[in-house]
Order: C-alpha cells, then sequence, then structure tokens
C-alpha cells in the first residue's frame, strides 16, 4: 500500500483527485457495513450488551428489538429504552 504525502496529492488534477476521494469513500462505507453485519450477526434479544458513547458510558442495556440499521435498548436497572445504531453496539462476553 503506497501512501501518498501532501505534495503528491497536490500535483494530482481536480478530476483524478475526485475519482480517489470516490474510491475512498466507498472503501470506508463498505468497512462500515461489514463491521455492522457482523454485529448484527451476534446480537439477539434479550442480550445484554454496552454502547460506545458518553451518554451511556458504563451503563448495561438489554437488546429489546434488533432492526436493519439500529437496535432498541432498555437499561437493565432502569425504565430508559434507547435506538442506537448497531455499530455503537459492543456486545459483553
Amino acid at each position: 500500500m503506497k501512501i501518498m504525502n501532501y505534495a503528491e496529492l497536490n500535483r494530482m488534477s481536480l478530476e483524478e483527485l475526485r475519482t480517489l476521494n470516490a474510491k475512498v469513500v466507498e472503501i470506508i462505507k463498505q468497512k462500515r457495513f461489514e463491521a455492522t453485519l457482523d454485529v448484527k450477526e451476534e446480537l439477539r434479544v434479550g442480550m445484554v450488551v454496552k454502547v460506545n458513547h458518553p451518554k451511556l458510558a458504563g451503563k448495561q442495556l438489554r437488546v429489546e428489538k434488533i432492526n436493519r440499521t439500529k437496535a432498541s435498548l432498555k437499561l437493565l436497572n432502569g425504565f430508559a429504552g434507547y435506538n442506537v445504531p448497531l455499530s455503537l453496539i459492543e456486545v459483553i462476553k
């Protein structure tokens, strides 16, 4: 893998930069999609999870429902419920 520095990028034409940007964005989207699929395959209703977000730091939640892009979670020791993107969910093992 070749890492380009600022000077090399600066020499590229506008069209080459747009093409490079489109490829990078496509790869990022694909990797995010794969990570989300991995989490979704592992998740089951009733599992205890944690969320990678400051608002829910250190709290354990139970999976109530799994949707296409988000999951409904409920606090273990409370009544609050949250719809959280699958990419932020971590399964507690």
